[in-house]
């Protein structure tokens, strides 16, 4: 259902966020996509006249709090129909349902009927049944008994979530929602599967939810979810990670904390944690978390990258350089991994080596101004390809043209290939743009006299 620690992070590209236990998208692939993917108004109107009892499902939900008011256990089973030779669809391309849809929803409708529900359709081959006085296993055996009046074929295939009322703080009304994300769910197992409504349901709802933006809603999915597994860490760390996205890092630090508590080897918190403490200005803190993780899984790149940039941060390269060399070997297309293991090996006097880094930055981000700047100064530094450098300090100024120090790289390798006239514009203009170029400005002038003199 959802992916483990170590191959989630190891794919990852990014190191300015959090690391979330994020279900992947095999769901939304699988069953059409979208949570509630909308039907058309001709299949809509067209099911209609064929099944005059079918409801919509605002309609389902009002009747259930109508209907079923005084009525408890209801079961609610929400079905996605697919078929794997597309009869489903209209045969002709056009909107309407096929004959095939009807045929195989009448049955489904009788079994309905037969148990007292009533049923809407919520979506393109989406339907709902809501079933009074059943609990959840006997919701699985009427999802059963609709797979059961499919073709024997194996054509086609029907996908079911099923939930029940009451469950936590849910109205019947919401029971139906809770069947949809129960559908979700099942989505992950693959056509035909039937999943119950639990604490994964939300985390999986909340994490698309996180997806879209939509922080605020993801995080009371999360909290509903804990409402029914309060034991559940991917639920913590899921929101833990979204009021730390918010900013609100007292109650990110709750959740992540919480998490290691009940979880101590789960790595995700754990980093999660030492992240808030970066983001916080608590380095101190952070780095004895990234720590922690690296020693619980080493390698990971989020953990190394950071323990790598906080020992650059501090001035020490030297305890700097493994963790960034194991942050490049851990995601070889992290533009920001390269480029802080070149400043270490610059730094380090690694000349040679520091210019590999920074050519595999600019191999991974051909407009990347600051490394193209900073490879073009470790050729002039070499003293050696002047051109190459002149080349590569000029992509630099042409990306960022108000950049000083670029133009400040590039009037020193002009200087160097004797360019003194344009060597001092450049020095000038860096000047303008607030980069301190005087003595350059000077040095270029006293050479330009010499040069006239002579």
């Amino acid at each position: 259902m959802t992916r483990t620690p170590s191959d989630l992070f190891k794919k990852r590209s990014t190191t300015n966020e959090f690391l979330v236990s994020s279900s992947d998208e095999t769901a939304a692939k699988k069953d059409g996509g979208s949570v509630r993917p909308e039907s058309s108004s001709d299949e809509d109107t067209d099911l209609a006249v064929g099944f005059p009892d079918m409801l919509d499902r605002q309609g389902l939900k009002q009747a259930a709090e109508t209907d079923f008011g005084s009525i408890a256990p209801i079961c609610v089973v929400a079905v996605h129909l697919a078929s794997e030779n597309g009869q489903l669809d209209a045969p002709d391309g056009k909107d309407s349902p096929s004959e095939n849809l009807m045929a195989i929803l009448g049955p489904m409708a009788d079994v309905c009927r037969a148990c007292g529900g009533i049923w809407a359709h919520i979506g393109s081959h989406r339907f709902a049944f809501a079933l009074p006085r059943l609990d959840g296993k006997a919701g699985r055996e009427i999802a059963q008994r609709m797979q059961a009046t499919l073709p024997l074929d194996g054509s086609d295939s029907l996908t079911a979530g099923v939930a029940v009322y009451p469950t936590a703080n849910t109205t019947r009304a919401q029971t139906v929602d809770n069947a949809e994300k129960a559908l979700e769910h099942a989505g992950f197992f693959g056509p035909g599967s039937i999943t119950e409504f639990d604490a994964v349901s939300l985390n999986i709802s909340g994490d698309r939810l996180y997806q879209a933006g939509d922080i605020r809603a993801a995080i009371d999915e999360f909290e509903k979810g804990l409402r029914l597994d309060p034991c559940d860490t991917n639920l913590l760390n899921s929101l833990g990670v979204c009021h730390g996205v918010l900013e609100e890092y007292a109650q990110a630090l709750t959740a992540f904390e919480t998490a290691i508590w009940l979880a101590p080897e789960e790595i995700m918190p754990v980093y999660n944690r030492g992240f808030v403490f970066l983001r916080q200005g608590r380095t101190r803190q952070a780095l004895d978390a990234f720590l922690a993780a690296d020693a619980m899984e080493p390698a990971v790149f989020e953990v190394v990258f950071h323990i790598g940039q906080i020992h650059m941060d501090g001035g020490r390269p030297d305890q700097a350089r493994p963790y960034l060399e194991d942050a490049v070997r851990a995601n070889n297309r992290s533009a920001a991994a390269y480029r802080q293991l070149g400043a270490c090996l610059d730094m380090l006097g690694l000349t040679k080596e520091a210019v590999q880094a920074y050519k595999a930055v600019v191999k991974i981000n051909p407009e990347d101004a600051a490394s193209l700047s900073l490879l073009g100064r470790l050729y002039a530094k070499r003293g050696e390809s002047l051109d190459v450098a002149s080349v590569l300090c000029e992509q630099s100024v042409r990306i960022a043209p108000e950049n000083g120090l670029f133009r400040h790289r590039l009037g020193r390798v002009y200087l160097d290939l004797g360019r003194l006239d344009v060597a001092l514009a450049e020095f000038e203009l860096a000047a303008a743009l607030g980069h301190d170029s005087r003595a350059m400005i000077e040095e270029a002038q006293d050479r330009m006299m010499a040069s006239k003199a002579s």
